[in-house]
């Protein structure tokens, strides 16, 4: 289907509503490896005893490393004619909260004892143990299952997620995994987690910045540096500080404002984190379109052919031109738990003719704005999930030209044209609208171009779990930066 689309739309002057914030439940340590499985005793012969499978590895406590698998213990050999109940295994310890390191999985429960001869004994539930805590390491899955009968094994559900305060002082929080604060996760996934995976300034010791000189020095510096942001830093003149590669730009706690300037991260610029800030005030009256001093762009963050960024909990308004405009083939781009409000243009992708780009955007908060929210011009796998769009007067999620998009658990509020696309793919399901007008298109609800859970693991919410969490947790974080 090819579908050319032209739209004129008018500014909304409207101010948008900020996200309330919470404070942090406080920092773990990195996780551990767990222990090793306990091995089940042997069954009794016919007409023997009751065997009893054998107890479950602990779970992973945490050190700063990945926590490894808890197993339990199979189950004992055959009981004898008539045996009598197989155990599952005991539950494994849960591991302490760890900041960047990898949860502990799920222990499984004993294999219940089969019975050779006579009725088996039915067998009791296993429980898995607790997964370890992880910062940014994948947490086990929840839950328990019930153990099977005599003559099947008995399964233990998976040990919980981990929690974490994120990565602090000398950096930001790790890749990967599901860890939280207060039940707002802090993580990264999503196409930056590939290929190499996107880690900033590491475990760089912090540089503590509060003018714009200071930030620019930081930020433009060669190797690893992770600066910290503390304050309201009022840019004179206006600027987009070039970043380089292998940066962490960070503000501390829910204060740290970057007024009349933005970045830029330009060819070949890879790694780099730009969260828990606020970026505002750049638009200057009478420059709808032009953006800023003799057509200038004054956005928040534009990124031409950089690869391997992490756009997160950063609260964007009222900017100049577009307050995120990734361009030029721009990959590896993860855009997570922002807020992007009372603008034009709010975030512009493409201004190329390849379609290679890959990039995952979840969990924003685009409220009040007009146009490009986001437009994704020929991304070759664009994966939207668990947005919130509001008051939105031109259009929504809008896949241009060859985009192949995946649209999922969204909610859309007041939006003109929620979804619709041209010559590529548009998957959409789950999603959910209020007071909306115009196109809902889709190819489809099955994957019919890329499946996402094939390149990252992540966690979807229902649709309206989501807008409450959005709401609740998107935007900049006390416990962030610190």
């Amino acid at each position: 289907m090819r579908r050319i689309a032209f739209v004129f739309a008018a500014l909304v002057g409207v101010a948008g509503c900020g996200s309330d914030d919470v404070t942090s439940t406080g920092k773990g340590g990195g996780g551990g490896t767990s222990g090793a499985a306990g091995m089940g005793g042997a069954g009794g012969g016919a007409g023997g005893a009751t065997s009893t499978g054998g107890t479950s590895g602990s779970g992973g406590s945490a050190s700063g490393g990945t926590g490894g698998t808890s197993t339990g213990g199979s189950g004992g050999a055959a009981a004898g004619t008539g045996g009598a109940t197989s155990r599952g295994g005991n539950t494994g310890a849960a591991g302490a909260a760890g900041n960047t390191g990898t949860g502990g999985a799920a222990g499984r429960g004993g294999a219940g004892g089969s019975a050779s001869a006579g009725s088996g004994g039915t067998a009791a539930t296993g429980r898995g143990g607790a997964g370890g805590p992880a910062g940014s390491g994948a947490g086990g899955a929840a839950g328990g299952g019930a153990g099977g009968t005599a003559a099947t094994a008995g399964r233990g559900g998976g040990g919980a997620g981990g929690s974490s305060a994120g990565g602090i002082g000398g950096g930001a929080a790790g890749a990967g995994g599901t860890g939280d604060s207060n039940a707002c996760p802090l993580d990264l996934v999503g196409f930056a987690t590939l290929s190499g995976g996107t880690t900033g300034g590491g475990t760089t010791a912090a540089t503590t910045v509060r003018t714009q000189a200071e930030l620019k020095a930081c930020a433009t510096a060669t190797g690893p540096r992770v600066c910290r942001v503390t304050g309201t830093l009022t840019f004179s003149p206006f600027e987009e500080i070039r970043v380089q590669s292998d940066k962490t730009i960070i503000g501390a706690g829910t204060t740290a404002e970057i007024v009349m300037g933005g970045f830029f991260l330009g060819n070949g610029i890879h790694n780099v984190i730009i969260r828990n800030l606020t970026i505002r005030d750049s638009f200057i009256e009478g420059q709808y379109d032009e953006g800023g001093d003799n057509g200038g762009d004054r956005d928040g963050v534009q990124m031409d052919t950089a690869n391997h960024v992490w756009i997160d909990h950063v609260h964007f308004r009222h900017l100049g031109d577009g307050m995120i405009d990734s361009r030029m083939d721009t990959t590896y781009l993860t855009v997570s738990w922002n807020i992007l409000e009372n603008h034009n243009k709010a975030f512009g992708i493409g201004w190329t003719d390849n379609v290679t780009a890959q990039m995952t955007i979840h969990h924003n908060w685009i409220h009040d704005t007009t146009q490009r929210n986001p437009s994704t011009d020929n991304v070759l796998r664009a994966h939207l999930f668990n947005n919130l769009l509001e008051n939105c007067t031109s259009y929504g999620n809008y896949a241009r030209g060859g985009t192949n998009m995946v649209l999922q658990n969204s909610v859309f509020v007041s939006v003109n044209d929620p979804h619709y696309y041209d010559t590529g793919t548009l998957v959409a399901t789950g999603n959910v609208y209020r007071s909306t007008t115009g196109m809902r298109e889709s190819t489809g609800t099955t994957f019919s171009f890329f499946d996402p859970g094939t390149f990252y693991s992540y966690a979807l919410d229902a649709a309206t779990d989501a807008e409450a969490k959005i709401r609740r947790c998107a935007g900049p974080r006390a416990e962030l930066g610190n």
